[in-house]
């Protein structure tokens, strides 16, 4: 059964397929640490987000991770960035130290305002809209223990958001996607037990 299958999957999926057996074979491998590590991470993290150099605003955000093994951990987090959100996150540590690259998939929404010129009433008109979306964000950065490995720990960290949005507003076709030229640095304290 499984000749068959492998003999009408093309070569691309092929060298896929062993790649990702790789992956798991490696996760499955060191999934039993040789000392024990904390495997449960909360963290809450002020943050500023930076658009150019006119536009500044607070960001917040409230995570918890669980560890799988030295390498890899899978989570869960809320925000506030100019916009809410939450969603699920992954982290990747390629070393097993401190520094860490993680990616995020979750909902996004929040209301937002433009301006119009009415040529009719002369006059600038403001639009309230409401946006919702999907939010990927790629962040990289550091956990840092603060004495032994569990207890309290530091994670400064970068995020990079992308977000492909709905938009309730005749002015928007629908859906696109919202690329927001900005970086969000976070400070985030936490404890892991």
């Amino acid at each position: 059964m499984w000749f068959n299958f492998f003999r009408r999957v093309n070569v691309k999926k092929k060298h896929f397929l062993f790649f990702l057996g790789l992956i798991l074979f490696s996760a499955i491998l060191h999934a039993e640490p040789e000392q024990a590590i904390p495997r449960h991470w909360i963290s809450a993290s002020p943050g500023l987000g930076l658009a150019g150099p006119n536009w500044l605003w607070y960001a917040a955000e409230i995570r918890y991770e669980y560890t799988i093994n030295p390498f890899f951990s899978i989570g869960t987090y809320v925000y506030y960035e100019h916009s809410y959100g939450f969603g699920f996150t992954g982290r990747w540590d390629p070393f097993a130290k401190t520094f860490f690259l993680g990616l995020g998939l979750g909902y996004n929404g929040g209301y937002f305002k433009h301006n119009e010129w009415d040529k009719n009433k002369n006059k600038d008109i403001e639009h309230l809209y409401f946006d919702n979306g999907i939010d990927f964000g790629l962040m990289f950065g550091w956990k840092i223990d603060l004495g032994k490995p569990g207890g309290l720990f530091i994670t400064p960290s970068i995020k990079l958001p992308m977000i492909i949005s709905w938009v309730n507003d005749n002015q928007f076709s629908n859906p696109y996607i919202r690329i927001p030229n900005c970086i969000i640095g976070y400070f985030g304290i936490g404890y892991a037990f």
